[in-house]
């Protein structure tokens, strides 16, 4: 019975000893997760201080090259303006040389005095109209008046 006290604690040793084993596998396993987390995070945050860094250099440098886009857009602009005004001003010349636009007020001044002319020949002309409308009323008044009386007179001469 002594042998098998013995073989029953070598047995219960053996067991403990391999949940011991079990156990600290388990726990190196955890501690080996834990591990992993770390630096996968520390290299994660050295990263991320890397590419803050380098962000913030190329915003820097992208801001340097907008500037000088600016400036050149509006150096740019400023020569097309220059450009379309200088050929604006040359279409304005050419279309004046074309139509006189200088004697457009001696023209319509001139216009004026025409239509004025021809006003007064209007009124002249219809006065003389209506003067010899009158002239012919008068003669026709004359000559039936004449008309009438030679008419009386032949009527007298018949009655006497």
């Amino acid at each position: 019975m002594a042998k098998a006290k013995t073989t029953k604690k070598t047995a219960t040793k053996k067991t403990t000893k391999a949940k011991q084993a079990n156990v600290s596998t388990i726990r190196k396993g955890a501690l080996a997760y834990v591990g992993l987390y770390g630096l996968a995070y520390e290299r994660a945050q050295m990263r991320a201080d890397q590419l803050k860094t380098a962000s913030g250099e190329l915003f820097e440098t992208l801001v340097k090259k907008g500037a000088a886009l600016e400036s050149a857009g509006l150096e740019m602009t400023k020569d097309t303006r220059a450009k379309a005004t200088d050929m604006v001003e040359t279409s304005v010349e050419t279309v004046k040389s074309v139509v006189p636009f200088g004697g457009r007020d001696n023209r319509v001044e001139e216009l004026e005095a025409e239509v004025a002319a021809l006003n007064k020949k209007i009124s002249a002309l219809s006065k003389k109209a209506t003067a010899t409308r009158k002239v012919a009323k008068t003669a026709t008044v004359k000559a039936q008046a004449a008309k009438v009386e030679a008419q009386k007179a032949a009527t007298d001469k018949k009655a006497a």
